[in-house]
């Protein structure tokens, strides 16, 4: 389950984040996912919702860029710092 998760993270924040392919979305966000950010109003719910949540701060920050330090995993648990 460990390497499941790493890959998991490793898609989101490279494919996603970095490379802007949001089609990736489509493959590993799930039609019911919810995200609570502080940073937002609102809870993201859902694909679209996620998709243009990536557009705004990639938008906003147009040079960003997540680097994967680390990824812990204990059973179905991951942390990516």
């Amino acid at each position: 389950m460990s390497d499941n998760l790493r890959n998991f993270s490793e898609r989101l924040f490279e494919e996603i984040w970095n490379n802007q392919n949001l089609e990736v979305v489509d493959e590993l966000v799930s039609p019911d996912f919810v995200l609570h950010d502080p940073q937002s109003p609102s809870p993201v719910r859902g694909v679209e919702a996620y998709k243009q949540m990536v557009r705004y701060y990639t938008t906003a920050f147009p040079d960003l860029h997540f680097t994967i330090e680390d990824c812990l995993s204990d059973g179905d648990h991951e942390m990516t710092r």
